[in-house]
């Protein structure tokens, strides 16, 4: 008698307890399908600063002081912009542009902010931050068919050795070229540029000769310092030219990241247009513009040109799933998603980007994740996580089994960068 009630007692803790698990299985899987529905507000805002325009000079005067600060404001909303297609769109792709309108300029526009202001009866002089809507604005880029690119590079350490004909010069206080990247400032692009002081450290890590033979130890220790993941080496060396006279050849070679290995050659002359005499200063903002528009070119979106890439994630943990969940919020040119499968192992999501499937492994790693190509489908993971192991390379590659293909990106190939020419 007794042995029959606790038998039955076994089964009803059986039968109570089997559909609590379930539904808590169920109810936690509900839960990931409902936040992999909506986007991430907080992570888009941060792919929108770059909609941002800050520290706009401003100076205007007129009858009286509200005038002068109208007509301020126009102007700087008007400079504003011009800085935001420079940062955005390629040069050849920026001249196609039409005039804007007023009007049509302001419909752009989010608002603005005083950063710095003086005035007076008559004067209106300070910096104002701008900051335009990106909705808006894209779709002016797709409704005049203009390609751009929207996606922020990691940091970027400029070493710059200057070749007088004698030696190669980096920290060397004879050496003007380092002085004309000190002498300029290079922010506002989508490549955020650091520039070594040449300090004691700079001195210490690497050698001018270390930078010209691209010595990777030396060059990885100096940009770990300046929180770069990738170097420019850029060689300029004084040459002889048959129409000005004088000229500057400089030479480009990408250390690390996802251009490793990449290289260009430029030769600048002396620009009548420019109010900067300095031929060296010249050249380097020719430098700074090739690492940008390379960047661009790599990364262009196409208005109307979607690719769909079916994406296996392995969840780990809740926080795991999170976290893709945030990386693909943060890629501006994914226009929409789709979720198919979702399990307590992985989901499998339907991704459509402005671009292809290499743009978005790009794009993805510049936040820290891995998309890469298996027979399976594109599998993404955030960088330093444990997989399980049926997602191991090694595991997929075992006796009998077909070989993992290997993701190219457009990065990893060592040909010569071909890049349209500037406007010096």
């Amino acid at each position: 008698m007794g042995n029959g009630a606790e038998s039955r007692a076994r089964d009803t803790k059986r039968t109570f307890v089997g559909p609590v698990v379930c539904r808590l299985g169920l109810f936690a899987i509900l839960f990931l399908m409902l936040a992999f529905a909506g986007n991430s507000a907080v992570a888009q805002s941060d792919s929108d600063k770059i909609f941002e325009v800050r520290g706009v000079p401003v100076d205007a005067q007129a009858a009286t002081a509200a005038q002068a600060q109208a007509q301020a404001i126009e102007a700087g909303r008007r400079a504003a912009w011009d800085r935001l297609v420079e940062r955005l769109v390629p040069i050849d792709q920026a001249r196609k542009l039409p005039p804007l309108s007023d009007d049509l300029l302001i419909g752009l526009t989010v608002g603005y902010e005083v950063a710095r202001e003086r005035t007076s009866d008559v004067r209106y002089l300070g910096s104002l931050n701008f900051r335009f809507n990106p909705t808006a604005v894209r779709q002016h880029f797709t409704r005049v068919g203009i390609n751009y690119a929207e996606v922020v590079s990691q940091p970027v350490l400029i070493l710059p050795v200057y070749n007088n004909g004698n030696k190669p010069l980096l920290w060397e206080e004879e050496s003007p070229w380092l002085s004309a990247w000190l002498d300029r400032p290079f922010g506002g692009g989508l490549v955020p540029i650091a520039v070594p002081y040449g300090d004691l450290a700079d001195i210490r890590d690497i050698t001018a000769v270390q930078a010209v033979l691209a010595d990777r130890e030396a060059i990885k220790t100096i940009a770990a310092r300046y929180g770069a993941e990738q170097a420019v080496v850029v060689n300029a060396r004084p040459v002889a030219s048959e129409s000005s006279g004088q000229a500057i050849e400089l030479n480009l070679t990408y250390v690390g990241g996802v251009s490793d290995g990449r290289s260009l050659v430029r030769t600048v002359v002396p620009d009548a247009n420019s109010s900067d005499g300095d031929l060296l200063s010249v050249a380097a903002r020719t430098a700074a513009s090739e690492i940008q528009e390379a960047w661009k070119a790599e990364n262009l979106i196409s208005p109307g040109l979607e690719t769909r890439v079916t994406v296996i994630a392995p969840i780990t943990s809740f926080e795991n799933w999170l976290e893709i969940r945030k990386g693909l919020d943060q890629v501006s040119s994914v226009s929409r998603r789709e979720l198919l499968r979702l399990t307590r192992n992985e989901a499998l999501i339907d991704v459509w980007i402005n671009g292809d499937a290499g743009q978005l492994a790009l794009t993805l790693k510049q936040k820290d994740f891995v998309l890469t190509e298996t027979p399976d489908g594109w599998l993404l993971y955030k960088e330093g996580t444990e997989l399980p192991e049926q997602y191991r390379p090694e595991s997929r590659s075992m006796p009998g089994a077909a070989p993992a293909p290997v993701l190219q990106s457009p990065s990893s190939s060592a040909a010569p960068l071909v890049l349209p020419p500037l406007v010096q």
